[in-house]
């Protein structure tokens, strides 16, 4: 799982891998190590939301999606889930969270946990 963020803006990148371990046991997490048992987490979860949600607590970025649109998203081509979560204080956050293409540059070895069957084959982009 890849975690992409900007102002106001979390985007999430699944392998198929990921979104086995979410249907499984319904959530995946993974993390950044800095150290002296520091961590910075971010996961995946199914829920009872609306729509996709997050929060941030302890440490952890956590991205809970609504667990009936997201089994038919998993097992379907669709690409992405998508949403603006609105707080009180009238800001906005956006979240995606997509299915992983493969780069370019990567080897014929790794694009079997990619979606690289649902990939544009003219993108030139990774």
């Amino acid at each position: 799982m890849k975690l992409r963020c900007t102002p106001n803006s979390i985007r999430l990148r699944v392998r198929k891998s990921d979104l086995e371990l979410l249907q499984k046991d319904g959530a995946v997490f993974a993390a950044i190590q800095f150290g002296a048992g520091i961590q910075f987490g971010y996961a995946l979860k199914l829920g009872q939301a609306a729509q996709p949600q997050a929060e941030f607590r302890n440490h952890q970025i956590t991205i809970t999606l609504p667990q009936d649109s997201a089994l038919a998203w998993i097992n379907s081509e669709q690409v992405s889930m998508e949403c603006h979560q609105t707080f009180a204080d009238g800001q906005a956050l956006h979240l995606l969270i997509e299915k992983d293409f493969p780069c370019r540059h990567t080897d014929e070895a790794d694009l079997k946990d990619t979606f690289f069957e649902l990939a544009s084959k003219d993108d030139p982009a990774c």
